[in-house]
């Protein structure tokens, strides 16, 4: 699946549906260490479209000692 297919998708509408619900000032997670490389690609689309929507904003991320990602924390706009 590529981008154009992901922003097509069911999934992604509803992801950003659940974002876009959340309540201003809402803090949430992302676990990526538990997500496989295609969920983990995925999310970081979903996030940056909403980020450039100006709904989300990226206020932590936390990293293993190889510098991989391992979750990020976001706070709803």
């Amino acid at each position: 699946m590529n981008v154009q297919q992901l922003r097509e998708s069911k999934e992604y509408a509803d992801a950003c549906r659940k974002i876009n619900a959340y309540r201003t000032g809402f803090e949430f997670t992302i676990p990526y260490y538990k997500m496989t490389q295609g969920q983990r690609n995925a999310m970081n689309v979903i996030t940056a479209d909403c980020t450039k929507q100006g709904l989300i904003q990226s206020v932590s991320i936390g990293v293993s000692l190889e510098g991989e990602f391992t979750e990020e924390t976001f706070v709803r706009l």
